[in-house]
């Protein structure tokens, strides 16, 4: 009888392993974001900036404001320039081709754009005939693939396909990688002085006479005292998947798929780390009013992000950063805060309202959401218009009543 049974487990784990092979091999569908890397030589990267009639909004970018004008990038080919002194009306005046480009900035009339991994600058006192003015040549690393090759920037597509069911190989937060490592470019700039306003998503931002860019994994500082030729001042390592940066009173706070950063600029031209605030992996756009950060994380993305949700993190003390609350979100975002209102941009859900009166009870203060429009990035100006752009296009409210948008103009992509 002990032989026999021996012989039965035996049996039975034998049967087991055999079974768990075979599930091993089992197929499955799985949908992603295939990432394809482009290729270019130095020569067709550095493509001369040329002043073009107005174009076609084809693959809307990110949003930018200066005055009585916003620009919107066009994903790697350039920028659009539209004349807003009508909200209801916005005229489309010109297109700045820049090879390779994906944010901007700008101060005191000079435009600061990325070309894939250089810096230019362009004269923008009249925006109906903008000047190039100079280009600064890798300010970021280079990917060398050998023979003159150089990864420009990744072409996405969303594919279902049979997998294995074991098989995360290439896989990130449903984003397949064709080559390791995502193409970063930069953004943006705040209202101050002669600067312009840009969105959440922000790579570039301007504060004072500085100019702070973040691409994968280091923050690097220009001085602007030369403002048609930026001054590299300093390069600081920050870590892997670096996202977004935001400035607010003196300090930077940089988003990254795993946590957010906070930089003191005391001394301006070399910032100085003061905390960091980790989180679960996901994208996180960041913004910052009074003793508050809200930051999002969303999935779907190469950040490896499974979470949908806004986190409320208190800075009053920024070398220790603590998480108040985590709201549940659908997929956000792009967000900005105007007085005592978040607008927060739920990608193909739309974009929702908040009342932040009492930012602890933000859940309960939902004060409007608007679907069936796609919505990344947002900006509120004080004057009471809402600039929003998506995947579909650029639209624009009149928010004076934040819990009844009115939406004023819009301009579509092609369907």
């Amino acid at each position: 009888m002990k032989y026999t049974f021996q012989f039965l487990v035996a049996s039975l784990l034998l049967m087991f392993l055999f079974q768990s092979c075979a599930k091993d091999h089992c197929t499955a569908e799985r949908t992603y974001v295939k990432r394809t890397p482009v290729f270019f030589t130095k020569a067709e990267m550095r493509q001369p900036v040329v002043n073009e009639s107005p174009q076609e909004l084809i693959k809307p970018g990110k949003i930018y404001v200066y005055h009585d004008f916003f620009f919107i990038n066009e994903l790697y080919k350039g920028i659009h320039i539209y004349d807003n002194s009508d909200p209801s009306s916005p005229t489309n005046i010109g297109f700045i081709k820049i090879n390779g480009n994906v944010d901007i900035a700008v101060k005191d009339n000079i435009l600061y754009a990325d070309s894939y991994h250089d810096l230019v600058t362009i004269d923008i006192s009249n925006l109906y005939e903008p000047i190039f003015l100079n280009r600064v040549e890798d300010i970021y690393t280079f990917h060398d693939y050998g023979e003159d090759q150089y990864l420009g920037y990744y072409e996405e597509e969303e594919v279902t396909e049979m997998v294995e069911c074991n098989s995360n190989s290439g896989f990130r937060g449903g984003v397949f990688f064709q080559e390791s490592g995502p193409f970063n470019a930069s953004l943006d700039g705040t209202q101050q002085g002669g600067t312009g306003t840009g969105g959440s998503l922000a790579r570039f931002t301007i504060y004072g006479d500085y100019l702070y860019i973040v691409d994968e994994s280091n923050l690097y500082t220009f001085g602007l005292t030369n403002g048609a030729l930026p001054n590299a001042l300093s390069e600081v390592p920050l870590g892997w998947d670096i996202e977004t940066i935001f400035p607010y009173e003196n300090n930077l706070f940089i988003g990254s798929a795993s946590g957010m950063f906070i930089y003191s600029l005391v001394n301006p031209g070399t910032p100085s780390f003061m905390s960091n605030f980790q989180h679960a992996n996901a994208c996180d756009p960041v913004f910052v009013k009074d003793n508050y950060a809200y930051v999002t994380l969303r999935s779907g993305t190469w950040c490896d992000g499974f979470s949908n949700q806004l986190d409320l993190i208190d800075i009053s003390s920024l070398t220790n950063p603590s998480l108040v609350e985590s709201f549940p979100m659908k997929n956000p975002h792009g967000l900005s805060i105007s007085e005592d209102n978040l607008f927060l941009c739920e990608g193909s859900h739309g974009l929702k309202v908040f009342d932040i009166t009492n930012p602890e009870k933000l859940d309960r203060n939902r004060i409007d959401f608007i679907r069936d429009f796609q919505a990344t990035d947002v900006i509120a100006l004080p004057n009471g218009l809402l600039l929003v752009i998506g995947e579909d296009g650029f639209r624009q409210f009149d928010y004076s009543n934040p819990s009844n948008l009115k939406e004023i103009s819009i301009i579509q992509t092609p369907r």
